[in-house]
């Protein structure tokens, strides 16, 4: 299954890698693609919603709305 959800707080390269290690540690995640001129994420895989926002937790981003 494949989501994407749009992401605040992504501004570099730097931001990038750091919500695609977050992501990617993720139960159920199987692949993750940032797009930083959209700011959006795709996942691929089964992840809880709740579990992807939770491991952004302590950072400057924030999971949005699937689109």
């Amino acid at each position: 299954m494949t989501k994407t959800y749009n992401i605040t707080g992504m501004k570099c390269q730097g931001c990038v890698n750091t919500v695609t290690e977050k992501l990617s540690a993720v139960k159920g995640v199987d692949k993750v693609q940032v797009d930083l001129e959209n700011k959006q994420v795709t996942i691929e895989g089964k992840p809880w919603k709740w579990s992807l926002k939770h491991a952004l937790k302590g950072t400057k981003f924030e999971l949005g709305d699937e689109i």
